[in-house]
């Protein structure tokens, strides 16, 4: 498989870049991996089907979200049983997480009032400081 030497999408380079640095840390810390896909059962089939309608009528009210996306994505990978077709459902979770990446990076501070959660590092764990949700800035740096 080749690989662009140039991304043309905006942000995708340091997304891509980004994603390398953290499975870098989790192979440091798992090795390489190997696990059944687990994909394709009926109940997974059903729920896909049911995230896809509940994405579409969040949209259609106007009020979808960057998470109902996602999570009607997620669950159409895992309905999939077909290998080829899971990779390619794969990289559209992986599209729309660089999209929606994007997309946090592009606000503006003006854009929100800041919130407060805990910072996460590797492998989710606590880094013991808090950050706005929205714009991922230190809480001393964000909005109040």
């Amino acid at each position: 498989m080749s690989h662009p030497s140039t991304f043309t999408t905006p942000g995708v380079r340091q997304f891509a870049e980004e994603i390398d640095a953290e499975r870098q840390r989790q192979l440091a810390k798992f090795g390489d991996q190997h696990h059944p896909d687990g994909t394709g059962n009926k109940s997974q089939q059903e729920y896909a089907d049911h995230k896809r309608r509940w994405c579409e009528a969040a949209f259609g009210s106007g009020y979808g979200t960057w998470a109902d996306i996602l999570a009607e994505e997620v669950a159409e990978v895992e309905a999939e049983r077909d290998p080829a077709k899971l990779r390619a459902e794969l990289l559209q979770v992986a599209a729309v997480c660089a999209a929606w990446v994007a997309d946090i990076d592009s606000r503006t501070t003006a854009d929100h009032v800041c919130n407060s959660i805990m910072a996460r590092g590797e492998m989710d764990e606590p880094l013991g400081y808090l950050i706005c949700g929205m714009c991922g800035k230190r809480k001393s740096e964000a909005q109040r």
